[in-house]
């Protein structure tokens, strides 16, 4: 089946994560829902708002929230926006459930994952849409970065006082918060490459060989389609990635 393209009026811009996210996480949403849905979705957190901005213009009939540490700025129309620290239980109604719920490059601005994956997945109906992303730190530039100077590419060696981006979430670590919480992982997709950084590839080939080996021979419940998703060549240069899950019916 052919994907559908985003409107070519639709500015979609970097916002608060990497290069390709929104426009990833868009297109998917776009292809899934008819552009009269009424859905009710959640991005948390929202930052600028610009992906609630989007939303607004692809499906002017959903019903769109979103939260933030520090108080969003209204970007589209009729979208309820909250001031919430996301490692503390959300302040929404105890019976508001969500169509779908959306977190952009958000668990590496705040601690408490568990708790942050929790009261999300709690909030969302059976059956409905959880999209995660999350930086990539396994690429080979990461691999090296931290072999020679004790840091990732995002993430220093040293943290100040104030640092605001300190939470290193393993894709392993978010797959299994995901499970483990009644979400059915549909997809895994990679995405911001850097051509720069296939100044690395020599070195790329080498690890994913060894790598590739290992995970073969690596005895796991977990599905073969879903290791080898979190874990293609791909994700040796993508500096992001995106998951798709689904929750589960109760």
């Amino acid at each position: 089946m052919t994907s559908k393209a985003l409107p070519p009026g639709l500015d979609v811009a970097r916002g608060e994560t990497q290069v390709g996210v929104n426009e990833l996480v868009l297109t998917r949403l776009f292809n899934h829902y008819p552009q009269d849905a009424a859905f009710s979705a959640v991005d948390l957190p929202c930052g600028s708002g610009h992906f609630l901005g989007c939303l607004r213009q692809l499906f002017p009939r959903a019903q769109l929230w979103g939260g933030d540490i520090a108080r969003p700025a209204p970007t589209a129309e009729d979208v309820r926006l909250f001031q919430m620290d996301l490692t503390e239980d959300f302040p929404f109604p105890p019976d508001q459930q969500f169509d779908l719920v959306t977190s952009i490059s958000g668990v590496m601005m705040f601690s408490n994952t568990l708790r942050f994956i929790k009261n999300c997945t709690r909030m969302l109906k059976p059956g409905g849409i959880f999209v995660l992303t999350n930086d990539n730190q396994a690429t080979i530039r990461d691999r090296l970065s931290y072999l020679f100077l004790v840091r990732y590419r995002i993430f220093d060696a040293v943290f100040e006082d104030d640092e605001l981006m300190t939470e290193n979430v393993p894709i392993n670590e978010l797959v299994r918060l995901l499970r483990t919480h009644g979400i059915e992982i549909e997809d895994i997709q990679y995405t911001s490459l850097y051509r720069k950084d296939l100044i690395f590839l020599p070195f790329a080939v080498l690890v994913w060989a060894v790598q590739y080996l290992y995970l073969r021979r690596r005895n796991t419940r977990l599905p073969a389609e879903l290791k080898w998703k979190m874990y293609p060549f791909r994700h040796m240069f993508h500096r992001h990635y995106v998951i798709f899950g689904r929750k589960k019916a109760a």
